[in-house]
C-alpha cells in the first residue's frame, strides 16, 4: 500500500506537541495505523490553523501521505489535497513534517510563491523555505537521473524532462545550467549487458 489518506478531521485542539516519529520499518498493518495517528493530528493542526487565522474559511478535502514521495509536500487545488511525504517523517520527525504541512496551508490561499505567500507561510508557523532532504533516501522508483553541469547537483525522476535547468544555479530557465541525462532504464540495461552497442 503506497499512501493512506484520511478522509474527515476532527474539531479543532490546540497545537500538538512536536514528538518522535515512528520506527523505520512498520509491518503494513503497522504502517497503515501509525499514518493514520498522524493523518488525525495534521487534521487538527489544520483546524487550528483554520479558525486562528482564517476565520473557519479555508475548505480542504484530504490530507495523504505518500511512501515514494521522498521529502516535502505538495497541494494538489483541483482535488483540494495535501500531500506529505512519508519517508520524510520518519526521518526527522514531527517538526519538519508540521512546517511543510503550514507551508501546503498557505498554498490555500496563495498558489505561487510570492512575497505575500512566504509572509502567510512565517505567520503560520513554516520558517524553513525549503524541505530537508533525508540523507539515505530510496531512489529505485525513479526511472532517470539528470545532473546540473555547474553544481553537479542530481535530479531524479520517474518521467523524462524535457530541457529543464537546474533551478538551485538559476531559479528561470537558463541553458547555462540545462540538467543532462546520465542514467536512464535503457543506459541501466546496458550496463548489465556490455555487448549492446
Amino acid at each position: 500500500m503506497q499512501e493512506q489518506s484520511r478522509q474527515k478531521g476532527p474539531a479543532p485542539t490546540p497545537e500538538p506537541p512536536i514528538d518522535s516519529p515512528p520506527p523505520r520499518k512498520l509491518s503494513p498493518t503497522e504502517l497503515k495505523a501509525a499514518q493514520a495517528e498522524a493523518l488525525a493530528r495534521l487534521w487538527e493542526e489544520f483546524h487550528r490553523l483554520n479558525a486562528t487565522f482564517f476565520e473557519g474559511k479555508l475548505t480542504l478535502r484530504e490530507i495523504r501521505f505518500s511512501t515514494r514521495k521522498q521529502y516535502g509536500g505538495y497541494y494538489r487545488p483541483t482535488e483540494s489535497l495535501i500531500v506529505l511525504s512519508w519517508p520524510s517523517f520518519v526521518a526527522f520527525g514531527w517538526e519538519e513534517t508540521m512546517n511543510t504541512f503550514r507551508h501546503e496551508v498557505a498554498h490555500l490561499v496563495h498558489w505561487n510563491h510570492t512575497r505575500e505567500f512566504w509572509t502567510l507561510a512565517e505567520k503560520l508557523g513554516s520558517h524553513r523555505k525549503y524541505a530537508r532532504i533525508p540523507e539515505n533516501r530510496e531512489h529505485a522508483y525513479c526511472r532517470y537521473v539528470y545532473e546540473c553541469p555547474a553544481c553537479k547537483t542530481k535530479v531524479f525522476r520517474r518521467r523524462r524532462l524535457v530541457r529543464s535547468s537546474c533551478a538551485r544555479c538559476d531559479r528561470q530557465f537558463n541553458p547555462a545550467f540545462l540538467l543532462r541525462l546520465i542514467e536512464s532504464p535503457f543506459s541501466r540495461q546496458a550496463k548489465k549487458r556490455p555487448g549492446l552497442p
